[in-house]
């Protein structure tokens, strides 16, 4: 069984543009990635989780906000693909709470209250796996359209 437990996080990038001009509601699209790149004896795990938010529709987006936060994890047997994919979930369970406050608190900075991410149910099959001297060469998105998630 896999085991994940965090050491400690921070926010390493944050991007807003908050360019709106008038109150009232706005649609978002939200979108995330996940990397996680694991130590060679499998004890050690970065994962960098990047959610990103725009506005639908204002054409040249009047409202971003980017958020990357990285989280290191100490692990037990992660060696095999799929002890790392589960752990790539784990990694995603326990840096989502910290993402959403942030995203939370950065909107209601803005002008933008309310906000509550919502989480996303990952399918370990969607978890690519990067072999080392390989690269993960093809098609980088989902059948619906989107990003795959990859391990490094």
């Amino acid at each position: 069984m896999a085991n994940a437990t965090l050491v400690s996080q921070k926010v390493q990038e944050i991007h807003l543009s908050n360019k709106l001009d008038q109150s009232g509601q706005i649609q978002l699209d939200s979108s995330f990635s996940l990397n996680v790149s694991f130590s060679p004896d499998g004890t050690r795990a970065v994962g960098k989780l990047t959610q990103t938010l725009r506005d639908k529709e204002f054409v040249g987006g009047k409202f971003t906000l980017s958020v990357e936060l990285a989280g290191i994890f100490n692990c037990s047997g992660a060696t095999t693909d799929e002890v790392k994919r589960q752990v790539h979930l784990e990694v995603y369970d326990q840096l989502f709470p910290y993402m959403q406050s942030q995203c939370a608190t950065l909107t209601a900075s803005s002008g933008l209250p309310g906000l509550m991410l919502r989480k996303a149910a990952i399918d370990p099959g969607s978890v690519a796996i990067n072999k080392a001297g390989g690269g993960g060469g093809g098609n980088d998105r989902n059948p619906d359209g989107g990003p795959k998630l990859t391990l490094l």
